[in-house]
């Protein structure tokens, strides 16, 4: 009965509703949050469907400076990377109302403090835990100023397709990775914030038009400090922020204090590595304290970089 209930062709179609606007819309978060957990929690989970992404994990865990529960953070590792793309677009079809069932935010103070000095603010998530949950969270909160980074492809994703378009981010895309693409995107950026807006940013990901070398858990990384030069630009304060969503669909959003911006006798490549540097400390200690909410891709990449040089 087991075996006829949960097999790989069973949960793909279960797979392919979720991922759905359909299942977007139809499923809602709770009951399909208890779903997911449930089936992350089963054997055939961990020793059948995931079996390769879950070996990387443990070669992933190993190689951190932390003592880990192996057996206890593999569910937690599947939950946190499968189906992001209905739980965030499903989160979008929350009522205000209903949100903080299920959403605590800690450190909202800092932003609030900033928006009301009239500061811009650039929100520095990562790829970890369920970033783009905070895309229509704030939103939904009110922040009708929320602008978001994000690539013209993505755009097709669930995440954006799947989503109440009522509670979703305003929208900065880049159809490509080129320099004229970039620089667009950076002014367009500028001028949200010059105007008070919050821009939402990827502080991890690998596009960029330069990148500072930091060794990061003994591996050598590069990381792209355009949110550093948006701040140099326009005066905004960066707010690094981090989402973990726990079992059964618990999310917890993290605003940490704003980045030091440095001195204004600094140079403003000293800035940008300065501030570069201390969110790559930020993420770093995230990673070790959690890595279950590690992205499979960016685990793949992380072992497969070139050692760093002591």
């Amino acid at each position: 009965m087991y075996n006829y209930i949960i097999n790989k062709k069973n949960v793909q179609k279960v797979n392919n509703y979720f991922n759905s606007v359909k299942g977007s819309r139809n499923i809602p978060y709770g009951f399909g949050s208890k779903v997911i957990t449930w089936f992350c929690k089963t054997r055939f989970a961990r020793e059948e469907y995931f079996t390769k992404r879950l070996n990387i994990f443990r070669q992933f865990l190993k190689s951190l400076p932390g003592e880990y529960n192996e057996e206890e953070l593999l569910p937690r590792n599947i939950y946190s990377n499968f189906l992001k793309g209905w739980r965030s677009s499903s989160i979008s079809w929350m009522s205000e109302k209903k949100l903080p069932r299920y959403v605590t935010i800690n450190g909202l103070e800092h932003l609030e403090k900033a928006l009301k000095e009239g500061k811009g603010v650039i929100m520095l998530n990562s790829h970890f835990g369920l970033a783009q949950a905070a895309l229509y969270i704030f939103p939904i909160l009110g922040y009708q100023e929320f602008y978001t980074v994000v690539r013209a492809k993505g755009l097709e994703s669930l995440k954006f397709e799947g989503s109440n378009k009522k509670n979703s981010p305003k929208i900065l895309a880049f159809k490509n990775n080129s320099q004229g693409e970039l620089f667009k995107q950076m002014y367009r950026a500028k001028e949200v914030l010059n105007k008070g807006g919050i821009v939402h940013l990827l502080g991890d990901g690998y596009h960029g038009m330069s990148a500072v070398n930091i060794s990061f858990l003994g591996k050598l990384r590069g990381f792209r400090p355009s949110y550093a030069e948006l701040s140099i630009a326009s005066g905004a304060i960066v707010l690094p922020t981090f989402v973990d969503c726990a079992m059964k669909g618990k999310i917890t959003v993290d605003i940490l204090q704003a980045l030091d911006a440095g001195n204004k006798d600094m140079k403003a490549d000293d800035v940008r590595e300065h501030m570069t540097k201390q969110y790559a400390k930020l993420l770093e200690d995230r990673w070790i304290e959690q890595p279950w909410n590690v992205h499979w891709k960016f685990i793949e990449k992380h072992l497969y970089q070139v050692d760093a040089e002591d």
